[in-house]
């Protein structure tokens, strides 16, 4: 698979404008023979957009959604991108959507680990995601999701060979973004995309820094701090090969993962 990453620098609640700058990028996509255009978190309204969010999220079939499904098959691309979802209940939920190059909405996955403010807004999911492609087994996370092992490892159980998250992390971590999403994809002997953003909202400044990692932890392609885009070539059988040295998946101890507080020895018990 052909990968862009494209870390983009959006317009503040502006989903119209960033919408519009979104073809050029599919013709870039186009130009160098990309099978998936991947974009950050809240990538068309932008992320700090918490107390305009009655005006700005949307339903899973409603302006971004349809805007974007018509692209990804215009020009013959799947495209993953993040959303503020409004659910027919009212709840609001932080999603990354999974379009085919034929239009189809593959796949939405609810953000599982909330951070800082998006408690006060939205509803955490609760199940992990994992899609099949003609690219192979798609795992997707998003930002907050990168820093907790549990979230790429149920993912690659279920058999993630590509891992993708869109995030919009601030500064200061850029090197904690990088050293997360590496060890992400050695752990799991898989493959591991971030696709930060950049740019600055009011007291948020974004650290960019998105990054593409392989099944040894080996980092594939890295951009910088400012808006930009990369193309990264993922040839699935890198995992194999990684696997042939040392396979963690399979020499995974699944009942070390159910300890309880009495299998565990204190001080007092060595």
């Amino acid at each position: 698979m052909k990968l862009m990453v494209a870390q983009t620098d959006p317009l503040w609640a502006e989903p119209i404008a960033n919408l519009e700058s979104l073809e050029s990028l599919c013709r870039l996509a186009v130009e160098a023979k990309v099978d998936l255009l991947a974009l950050p978190e809240l990538a068309f309204t932008g992320y700090n957009i918490f107390e305009r969010l009655d005006g700005l999220a949307e339903a899973i079939d409603g302006p971004i959604v349809t805007q974007v499904a018509k692209l990804a098959n215009q020009y013959n691309l799947h495209v993953l991108f993040g959303l503020a979802e409004r659910r027919p209940n009212g709840e609001l939920s932080n999603v990354a959507i999974l379009i085919d190059d034929n239009g189809k909405h593959l796949a939405t996955y609810d953000k599982r680990y909330l951070w800082d403010r998006e408690h006060q807004f939205f509803t955490a999911g609760k199940k992990s995601c994992v899609v099949d492609t003609r690219f192979g087994k798609l795992g997707l996370m998003i930002c907050y999701d990168n820093e907790f092992p549990e979230v790429a490892r149920e993912l690659a159980q279920a058999g993630a060979q590509i891992i993708l998250s869109p995030t919009a992390n601030m500064l200061p971590n850029s090197e904690r973004q990088v050293l997360q999403i590496r060890a992400r994809a050695m752990d799991n002997q898989c493959f591991v995309a971030c696709i930060n953003r950049s740019g600055i909202e009011e007291n948020l400044h974004y650290c960019g820094n998105s990054i593409v990692a392989g099944p040894d932890g080996e980092v594939l392609g890295r951009l910088g701090l400012a808006a930009g885009t990369m193309i990264v070539d993922i040839d699935l059988s890198r995992i194999d090969e990684s696997r042939t040295h040392q396979n963690y998946l399979s020499d995974l101890n699944l009942s070390d993962l159910n300890l309880s507080r009495s299998d565990i020895s204190n001080g007092a018990d060595l």
